[in-house]
């Protein structure tokens, strides 16, 4: 597994990548999980565990760590 550090809303927050697709995102007041989706013309699309549709929280925090693992 893979853990670094993005910055959102100012602060870091860590993220611990469990698989290609699989995100945990560790705020100070909770843990959300994360999954990774590309729709049919290859746009990625974030979405929280257990939810089916992709909020902007989601998809900015996703934009952040696409961008982190751009950089690797």
């Amino acid at each position: 597994m893979n853990t670094f550090t993005i910055d959102h809303n100012n602060g870091p927050l860590t993220i611990e990548q469990a698989d290609k697709h699989r995100f945990k995102v560790a705020f100070p007041d909770k843990t959300l999980v994360l999954f990774l989706k590309q729709d049919n013309e290859g746009a990625n699309h974030w979405f929280e565990d257990g939810t089916d549709n992709e909020t902007p929280e989601t998809k900015e925090i996703g934009m952040a760590i696409d961008n982190y693992l751009a950089k690797q």
